[in-house]
């Protein structure tokens, strides 16, 4: 994601938080600000927490995960749970989309895009009689030290 699109989304979140009626303290525009830098991929709230402290902020824990619900409630933030219930999140910026695949052995999540998948996604909702406004493609496996022809989104 370039800086334009992070300043798009920066202004969305921006925009879509006070119309809610949110208040745009200093919590909120720090997690905000990291996400817009740091989360087009699926980080952990307490990776984000983390990370914050090491980058010098002062958003508390529950500071940080109450305000990724709300910016999940305000269709900001992607939220995946993985199998041992803990989630996930990354920002929802208009016109970028990928599919995730989880490292079974180590936890690592690597994004990828597949035009090939996408029109296989497309095909298959059109046949069940759907209009997709958005998907979510989650591979589970192992790294077999191979890489394929699927394109990294970054």
């Amino acid at each position: 994601m370039d800086a334009a699109e992070q300043d798009a989304w920066r202004a969305l979140a921006t925009e879509r938080v006070a119309g809610a009626g949110l208040r745009l303290g200093a919590a909120r525009v720090e997690v905000i600000e990291f996400l817009a830098r740091e989360g087009q991929c699926l980080l952990g709230a307490s990776d984000i927490v983390a990370r914050l402290r090491e980058q010098g902020g002062r958003a508390g824990q529950a500071s940080v995960y109450r305000i990724l619900e709300e910016l999940t409630a305000l269709g900001l933030v992607r939220r995946l749970v993985d199998e041992s219930g803990i989630a996930r999140f990354e920002i929802a910026a208009p016109g970028s989309h990928h599919h995730h695949f989880i490292d079974d052995a180590t936890g690592e999540v690597a994004p990828f895009s597949d035009p090939e998948l996408e029109r296989a996604v497309e095909a298959a909702a059109a046949r069940a009689g759907f209009e997709l406004s958005s998907h979510e493609i989650v591979l589970r496996g192992r790294r077999t030290g191979t890489r394929s022809a699927a394109r990294s989104s970054r």
